[in-house]
């Protein structure tokens, strides 16, 4: 790693297990360590703007461009008689 100067966040690094059926005494026994370090493990880790969970299902995802687009068209609903056609067309 020193060769090409990358360093690992230790504080910022996750594992996830994944499966559709994953034993939750599997999941309390298993540990990932790197060094003196132990990884924490996470329920679900959103990577690339894509939500990804243990059961490997868009669940998260779909709830989270659900709220999104909720906030999203109730800006356009309340903004509807103050701003312009052409302004609100282009949202």
């Amino acid at each position: 790693m020193s060769l090409n100067k990358l360093s690992i966040k230790y504080a910022k690094s996750m594992y996830l297990l994944t499966g559709k059926k994953i034993r939750s005494n599997l999941a309390e026994e298993f540990l990932v360590r790197l060094g003196n370090y132990q990884i924490k493990r996470e329920q679900s880790v959103k990577y690339p703007g894509v939500i990804v969970d243990e059961k490997v299902n868009w669940s998260s995802h779909l709830k989270q461009i659900e709220t999104k687009l909720a906030f999203a068209s109730s800006v356009i609903y309340k903004t509807r008689n103050i701003l312009p056609l052409n302004t609100l067309r282009s949202l």
